[in-house]
């Protein structure tokens, strides 16, 4: 993602149980979380199998919003089949 796009959807990402860490964030001149280029976060999440923390991983994921995001849509998709 390219830099100074606005993020929105932590706090509901967190809400859902997950862990979003930050990378490449920066705050513009109004204070406004937005991307700074590169891997911008990373989404985690704790359950009692895998299975359940991928997918509350991914509500997360889903909940999270900026221009020009990507994401795997793979991670633990063999482990949990």
């Amino acid at each position: 993602p390219r830099g100074g796009d606005a993020i929105t959807g932590i706090a509901e990402a967190e809400r859902h149980g997950a862990v979003v860490n930050q990378a490449g964030t920066a705050r513009d001149a109004n204070g406004t979380l937005v991307t700074a280029g590169g891997r911008v976060l990373a989404v985690t999440a704790v359950a009692a199998d895998l299975a359940a923390a991928r997918a509350k991983a991914y509500e997360g994921v889903a909940a999270v919003r900026f221009d020009g995001a990507q994401y795997r849509t793979d991670i633990a998709a063999k482990a949990t089949a």
